[in-house]
């Protein structure tokens, strides 16, 4: 399936606002000098990996850090009307500050983007094309973003299939290191609207995905964030939930280092 299998794979899961985790544990990884030669991301997990791999992770952080909860929200989750079709060309421009037009085999770093084809149900693995068309198949969320084509297939959020796709890491590398920014528990909120409703569900659902597809590995290292009591869309709490990252990451880096080197 591969010309040659690498030493090391970086797979991040979906998790909307919870997966900006993911930043945290890049940060740490990168601060001890962790060799990841190849990244795959589904949903944020695609944003995150994939902006790493272009070098703009560092920009993306902090201007997250800057904008409000409430405009990222806007970006991430409200949708426009146009023609009939929801558009999301603000979101585009956003991510397009940090994909800078840039081409995936042109990255100095391996990434691959999971989406799903909804025509035929089936996961894609986008390791080539375009950056930012990439990204935006990995997040269309349906019903939330407009599915995105690409040739002849329809692209649209990767997390449906596959929220963390540690199987797809284990062939493309000798070790992965899996991390899951999905909680493993849900608190169902009395006040909550239709759409806390929905994504407490679709939450509980993708965990379970996910545990039914992650087995133990002894060349996988697979991470649980601690994203218990964060909402999807809680980008308010950035600062915090890129902590979580770090903590876990720290709290597992002899780990880490010790599979690298084993």
């Amino acid at each position: 399936m591969f010309e040659k299998k690498r030493n090391l794979a970086l797979v991040l899961s979906g998790g909307s606002a919870r997966g900006l985790a993911h930043i945290g544990v890049l940060e740490i990884l990168e601060e001890h000098h962790v060799p990841i030669d190849t990244i795959i991301g589904t949903s944020m997990g695609a944003i995150i990996g994939g902006f790493y791999a272009s070098g703009t992770l560092k920009s993306f952080k902090q201007d997250i850090l800057r904008i409000s909860g409430s405009t990222l929200v806007t970006l991430f989750l409200s949708r426009k009307i146009k023609g009939g079709k929801t558009t999301t060309a603000e979101l585009e421009a956003f991510l397009k500050k940090y994909s800078r037009n840039k081409r995936i085999e042109k990255l100095d770093l391996s990434f691959t983007a999971v989406a799903i084809d909804i025509i035929t149900g089936k996961e894609v693995f986008i390791n080539k094309g375009s950056l930012l068309k990439a990204l935006l198949g990995s997040i269309s969320i349906p019903g939330i973003f407009p599915p995105v084509k690409c040739g002849k297939q329809i692209l649209v959020d990767g997390g449906i299939v596959d929220p963390l796709p540690q199987r797809y890491g284990e062939l493309m590398a000798h070790k992965v290191i899996a991390v899951n920014a999905i909680p493993t528990h849900f608190k169902h909120k009395n006040e909550g609207d239709v759409f806390d409703l929905i994504s407490e569900a679709v939450g509980i659902m993708t965990n379970e995905l996910i545990m039914l597809k992650s087995k133990t590995n002894t060349q996988t290292i697979f991470l649980q964030l601690e994203t218990d009591g964060y909402d999807s869309f809680d980008f308010s709490r950035a600062p915090e939930i890129i902590e979580l990252g770090r903590k876990a990451a720290k709290a597992n880096i002899e780990k880490i280092i010790q599979l690298v080197q084993g």
